[in-house]
């Protein structure tokens, strides 16, 4: 495009078209050879990214709050991409691995609304990953164990969240209902072996 040419341009899903005339140019363009390379600091990464994982995470938060868990999730999941674009190869920074934790916890969540117990198991398993001491990761990884029945490793991480929180009421009924079909499970294999040996 020179100066003075026109362009129609139309957005992509939209029936409105835009005219653009190009005016002229503030200073001559140079040769792609000649632009000096960006550093990682002066880059997209540094820049562009931690805005948009940050605005991919309030975003998620207001939808799960909204109860819109596949939304939330599409939105966790954009939000990840950015930071993993932000933090470069491991190790990351504190901070970043902070934020990282928190989006997988979060997407963890969402996975469990949406009837997803492997995914959000693994997501919650990459919080802890980033965060040993991240409590909701942990109930989060208890709950989706428990509908995979995996009713040790549940019990075994609402009891990690009991002894750190004992007053956290979600994970002290989430072991008594895992307790309860522990006992249940155990009592139909007695009776299945009762009648194989009688």
């Amino acid at each position: 495009m020179g100066v003075g040419e026109r362009a129609l341009l139309r957005p992509s899903g939209s029936t409105t078209t835009m005219g653009v005339t190009l005016g002229g140019f503030t200073r001559p363009s140079e040769p792609l050879w000649a632009t000096p390379a960006l550093s990682p600091q002066q880059g997209w990464a540094s820049t562009v990214a931690p805005r948009a994982a940050r605005a991919h995470a309030l975003l998620a938060a207001g939808r799960g709050s909204a109860g819109w868990a596949w939304a939330a999730a599409r939105a966790h999941a954009r939000a990840l991409r950015a930071a993993v674009a932000t933090g470069g190869p491991p190790p990351l920074p504190e901070e970043l691995a902070g934020t990282k934790a928190e989006l997988h916890a979060g997407l963890a969540l969402c996975q469990l609304r949406l009837g997803l117990p492997a995914a959000a198991a693994a997501n919650a398993a990459k919080a802890l990953a980033l965060r040993p001491g991240h409590l909701e990761a942990r109930f989060r990884r208890a709950v989706a164990a428990a509908a995979m029945r995996d009713l040790e490793g549940a019990m075994a991480d609402l009891g990690v969240v009991l002894r750190a929180q004992p007053g956290h009421l979600e994970a002290r009924r989430e072991m008594r209902r895992v307790r309860g079909a522990a006992r249940e499970r155990d009592a139909r294999l007695a009776r299945r072996l009762g009648r194989l040996f009688a």
